[in-house]
């Protein structure tokens, strides 16, 4: 950091992050493949007279030249007119819920895996598939506003699908912050249950549906909500929220937090890139939209202050949180005479960010709802739906809230199951 100011950088901000890192795959209820990796990764972000860069190196041999290449490309680069400084501190810092024995972890890990492959097959499946993450990371910043901290975080995450003949799977995830709050048996169980549960699946009907969406699906949704709130997001029209502060979004069921702070979620950290602390952030309180997600630059064009959410590039959400209601899952099945429950998605792709307009696959277990009762498998469905249109029909919120963070989902959402009305359905094949 001294260097760059030395060379003339206006703002700089420093990060150096260490992450051990092993993934464990498994296919046909068999371990296939385990690796481990370590990388070492200096992190820059450089401004001079309003021109900003971003970089990352891995050698550290290379930092004096990468700051040489990064100033005179400074000179060629248009200004950023809206740029506003970076955080001044400094601050002092809460710590990290951690676990860093994960680091040289590998037997228990296989155990984890072997736990759930059990677990799935005892439920009726035949075949099990999946991948498990674990990660201890630690992490320095400085920056040239007088910030200075460090933190080390840890996680394990699992990913299991399940499956039983064609068309018929279940797939479940399950994150944590170390080995110990992780339920592998419980999740291979479920993954089984619903690959059973969802042999030979009939064609989806077309039309307006009631529907209950499980924690994986409406993580999804929620991951989406999140990045909208971001104040970056909406400068670039690439949010569904723009001028809508203050005005309802959702229905009076849903109130919305992002909290960097919770000692459950994988994506907590005491600080933001500025250095800035993180905090608990209301962004929907009873459908009513509360405020969007500041950095320094953003908040001061919206004349309020940062929320601890500044990114490499603009503000971001770390957790995001749906408040949760008083129904079970059987209780929201209940409430249904005509409609569906879905358990998982992908391919969520928006025709238009600005209006929320977007469309999603649903995947693995689907079941049609009679009379509050599941009533059988379905397949080949697709949800044509609007953002806010999905959050204003929430008739109920249940009270079984789970993370859920994998590469559908790649914010960590804490989100129970979720009663949404009307739904917009579709065929997802011709």
């Amino acid at each position: 950091m001294k260097r760059a100011r030395e060379m003339g950088a206006d703002d700089v901000i420093c990060t150096m992050a260490r992450d051990d890192t092993r993934q464990i795959r498994f296919a046909n209820n068999s371990i296939t493949a385990s690796k481990s990796w370590m990388s070492n990764d200096i992190g820059i972000y450089l401004v001079r007279d309003k021109r900003i860069l971003a970089t990352e190196v891995s050698d550290p041999a290379l930092l004096d030249k990468t700051l040489d290449d990064i100033i005179k490309r400074t000179s060629m680069m248009p200004q950023n007119p809206e740029y506003g400084g970076i955080a001044k501190g400094p601050h002092k810092y809460r710590k990290n819920v951690v676990d860093m024995s994960i680091a040289g972890m590998v037997e228990e890990l296989y155990d984890h895996v072997d736990a759930a492959i059990t677990a799935a097959q005892s439920a009726g499946a035949s075949r099990v598939a999946g991948v498990l993450y674990s990660s201890a990371s630690k992490v320095h910043m400085a920056t040239s506003g007088g910030n200075h901290g460090n933190y080390a975080s840890s996680s394990v995450e699992i990913s299991v699908r399940a499956m039983t003949a064609q068309d018929s799977s279940g797939h479940m995830v399950q994150s944590a912050t170390g080995p110990k709050r992780l339920k592998p048996g419980k999740i291979g169980q479920t993954a089984g249950e619903l690959a059973t549960d969802s042999i030979n699946p009939e064609i989806g009907r077309e039309g307006k549906f009631d529907v209950v969406f499980s924690p994986m699906i409406f993580s999804n949704i929620l991951d989406s909500v999140g990045s909208s709130c971001s104040a970056g997001a909406v400068d670039a029209g690439l949010s569904f929220l723009k001028d809508m502060i203050g005005k309802p979004v959702a229905s009076e069921h849903v109130t919305v937090f992002d909290d960097g702070t919770n000692p459950e979620s994988v994506g907590s950290m005491p600080f933001d890139e500025e250095g800035v602390p993180t905090r608990r952030n209301l962004l929907i309180e009873k459908g009513i939209l509360k405020g969007y997600l500041h950095n320094t630059s953003t908040a001061k064009r919206y004349n309020t202050v940062s929320t601890g959410n500044a990114g490499m590039v603009f503000p971001q959400p770390w957790t995001v949180c749906l408040e949760p209601g008083q129904d079970s899952r059987e209780g929201l099945i209940s409430k249904v005479d005509n409609g569906y429950y879905m358990t998982n998605t992908w391919y969520t792709r928006f025709q238009n960010y600005q209006t929320g307009d977007f469309s999603t696959i649903p995947r693995d277990a689907i079941f049609l709802i009679k009379n509050g009762k599941l009533d059988g498998p379905v397949k080949d469905i697709r949800i044509s739906e609007n953002m806010v249109n999905i959050m204003k029909n929430i008739k109920a919120v249940g009270n079984d809230p789970m993370q859920v963070h994998w590469w559908e989902v790649e914010t960590p959402v804490f989100s129970p199951h979720v009663l949404v009305e009307n739904v917009n359905i579709t065929k997802s094949t011709q």
